[in-house]
């Protein structure tokens, strides 16, 4: 039976722990500094006391204590971690993206490789079944040779003031930048439907919404300090997380755990919450500095493609136009199906089963892994390393051209 360890039992690490239970393996230690969550999630999968810590010191000092570690914790901690954890042999599962340090990736990369340790990125949307089927119907000819790839992630309004203006990837200095913390899925997915290399990106980018200039005179720091606008604002927080009205739904319902850090929040937790942490600001006075909207062009060898990145959407879901020498396809990852059109032929619904974004695709990594470390079986949808840096190398340098008005070359 595999054994694992996680560092970090936010959203992504608390699935993570349930997708290899459910899986087969065992979750014999888990490390966060929040004691409740670490705490509850100790008590559902059994854990033993001695093997739950609160402090990353301590959880390295114990030693090699499964046979892999899965990294969950800040894009900012994950080279540590990942470092620590290849130096007691571990093998990885990693949280993307890997670092906001092209450097760090680079070393991770090499490291894992002199060592021969497996490491393995969790690029879902490549396991995602509506991603999943587009790979296999551009891999069965049907439409040809690739010419253009046109991706769009709307991130939706409710969804960016969560994560990227009130939230832990709010920052570039604290994290990284938007278009890698958000969208290394999507540069992922053009290396991925290609095969190919990245030669040359150009992007450019705005902030517009999300600044201090356009707060509402007389709006306070914080939604629930009396806020005039409180009805009429779509990111007062109420609306967001637990309250809905006629007009709004709590999107952020299932992120309450986040924000509150508790296994099981009642609604005083909530608002409690979002009475003192950084999730119950004005989204008009916070520190945020990352990109609302960007769009950056790649060529990949004779494929063109391009990915625009939008906070100003109402619903969270990503559009996919791809086109080839032979035909198109096109849909939103929110639909179930999307239209495959071969030239000269009627067009079809491509049917996939339900899930959004991520969904459904976290069990898929997590099963490959599983069958990786047990068989040595290299899928390919898994991301390695040493193939995953090619979607980091792309978000730099999109950044890099957005900064500077010049396209870069790879």
């Amino acid at each position: 039976m595999l054994t694992v360890a996680i560092i970090g039992l936010g959203n992504r690490g608390r699935k993570y722990a349930y997708h290899f239970t459910s899986l087969g393996a065992k979750v014999t230690a888990v490390c966060d500094v929040n004691k409740g969550m670490l705490e509850y999630i100790r008590k559902k999968y059994g854990i033993p006391e001695t093997m739950a810590f609160d402090n990353e010191e301590d959880f390295f000092k114990a030693g090699k204590l499964a046979d892999a570690l899965v990294i969950s914790t800040q894009d900012r901690d994950h080279y540590r971690h990942a470092v620590k954890g290849m130096e007691l042999n571990y093998h990885l599962l990693c949280e993307k993206p890997v670092s906001p340090l092209l450097e760090q990736c680079e070393e991770l990369e090499r490291i894992s490789r002199e060592k021969g340790l497996k490491m393995v990125v969790c690029h879902v949307l490549r396991y995602a079944p509506y991603y999943d089927k587009i790979k296999r119907i551009i891999d069965s000819g049907a439409i040809g040779e690739l010419t253009n790839i046109v991706q769009t992630e709307n991130v939706g309004y409710w969804h960016f003031s969560h994560s990227y203006v009130r939230g832990n990837w709010r920052r570039e200095d604290e994290t990284g930048p938007s278009i890698l913390a958000k969208c290394c899925h999507d540069l992922d997915l053009f290396y991925y439907y290609t095969g190919k290399a990245c030669d040359e990106v150009f992007s450019i980018g705005e902030r517009r919404v999300f600044l201090p200039e356009n707060r509402p005179e007389g709006a306070p720091a914080r939604c629930l300090d009396g806020c005039p606008y409180a009805k009429t604002c779509p990111y007062e927080v109420t609306k967001l997380y637990y309250k809905p009205t006629l007009k709004t739904f709590p999107w952020l319902l299932g992120h309450v755990k986040v924000i509150t850090g508790k296994g099981r929040p009642r609604k005083k937790d909530i608002v409690e919450a979002l009475k003192n942490s950084p999730y119950g600001r004005c989204v008009y006075a916070c520190d945020n500095d990352v990109m609302e909207n960007q769009v950056v062009c790649c060529k990949m060898g004779n494929v063109n493609a391009t990915l625009t990145m939008t906070a100003q959407t109402a619903r969270c879901y990503r559009r996919t136009h791809i086109m080839g020498t032979k035909g198109e396809l096109y849909g939103r990852d929110s639909d179930g199906y999307f239209t495959l059109n071969v030239f000269g032929e009627l067009p079809k619904k491509i049917r996939v089963s339900s899930g959004i974004g991520h969904l459904g695709g976290d069990r898929g990594v997590v099963k490959d892994f599983i069958e990786l470390m047990e068989t040595g079986l290299v899928t390919p949808r898994l991301s390695m390393m040493d193939k995953t840096i090619m979607s980091h190398r792309m978000a730099f340098a999109a950044e890099q051209s957005r900064k500077n008005g010049k396209a870069v070359k790879l």
